[in-house]
């Protein structure tokens, strides 16, 4: 089986001791680390970043995931291309049309339309010092480079754009075999249609990842997870999310239940309540399955196999959780999963 690649994303903590975590991370074999994006539950993404790239040499940094309403163009391009001064050729710019970084901000997720925009007003002013933006010719007079942008999609309009305009794509769909496939084949179309082929995009599949070597821990830790993934679904509704039709009901009230004010910082007592609710609709077992890796390292290893064989190349866990839990969840990973998929 082929080496692939793995990185994980964070909400970003004390910006020091994510940068150690960091050089931790890159000794054990992670290729990337992102920062979330949401400046109302959690500090700033580009401060943090910048004090990893510090204690690091080879790993990649950047948001994951920013977004289009928050910051002007002009500002996540200047940020970025800071951060690439301090980290040359290791930064990229995550982004996405907008969850609890915007949420909070009282406003709603950025129609795909304003997306598009705002990712091409971005790089073009990195790579050409200036570009039109609602309607204003913007500009970046200090910085020319090439900074990759990859674009979070969890549909099937996003991922077809995103296979059109993106250096690389984050893929929320979940990670069973036939996502994996269904989710290239729907990037490949975006990527053809701009003349471009899908093996020139960078693609990432994200989900939560929990391996313990006693049976059943694993699992029992995943099953609020996966339903915090589902809940992306339920909020914008589930056309062109790969769900089966018998999923469709409990999905829905699942996602009238689930409380998006806590989402990214949900503590412990409600993820109980989600992991039941999950149960008690029938849905937590296809939850687990789609938006997780997750059993024994045997277990997760065959489950990362599987995507492999099914096309994915590079694999995104989402670590919804504080030090020491997060540290001690990664260190997991490195030890029992990594060595399967690293090349020596």
């Amino acid at each position: 089986m082929a080496a692939s690649r793995f990185g994980f994303s964070i909400s970003p903590g004390a910006p020091l001791g994510v940068a150690a975590e960091a050089a931790q991370a890159e000794a054990w074999g992670y290729d990337r680390i992102g920062i979330w994006d949401s400046p109302a539950l959690f500090r700033e993404p580009w401060v943090t970043l910048a004090a990893a790239a510090r204690d690091t040499y080879r790993i990649a940094l950047g948001t994951w995931v920013t977004n289009p309403l928050s910051r002007h163009p002009v500002v996540t391009a200047s940020a970025a291309a800071t951060l690439d001064e301090l980290a040359p050729g290791r930064t990229y710019i995550g982004i996405g049309s907008g969850d609890t970084g915007v949420l909070h901000l009282g406003l709603k997720a950025a129609p795909l339309a304003r997306l598009e925009q705002y990712v091409l007003a971005v790089r073009r002013l990195l790579q050409d010092g200036q570009a039109e933006y609602d309607g204003q010719t913007v500009r970046l007079n200090w910085a020319s480079r090439h900074i990759p942008i990859i674009v979070a999609a969890h549909g099937a309009k996003s991922l077809r754009l995103a296979g059109r305009i993106g250096d690389g794509v984050v893929v929320g769909l979940g990670v069973t075999p036939e996502v994996v496939q269904a989710a290239l084949a729907l990037i490949d179309e975006g990527a053809r249609a701009a003349g471009r082929r899908l093996a020139d995009i960078e693609v990432w599949f994200t989900c939560f990842w929990f391996v313990d070597p006693e049976p059943g821990v694993a699992q029992r830790q995943a099953g609020w997870a996966a339903a915090s993934f589902a809940s992306h679904f339920a909020r914008a509704g589930l056309e062109g999310k790969l769900v089966p039709p018998e999923y469709h009901a409990a999905l829905r009230e699942f996602g009238a239940a689930y409380d998006k004010l806590t989402h990214g910082a949900v503590p412990e007592a409600q993820k109980d309540e989600y992991a039941a609710l999950a149960e008690r609709l029938g849905v937590r077992d296809y939850f687990q399955r789609r938006f997780t890796f997750a059993g024994t390292p045997d277990d997760v290893v065959g489950q990362v196999r599987a995507a492999q064989q099914a096309g994915a190349a590079n694999f995104d866990g989402a670590i919804d959780a504080p030090l020491p839990e997060h540290q001690a969840r990664i260190a997991a990973w490195a030890r029992w999963v990594l060595p399967h998929f690293k090349l020596s």
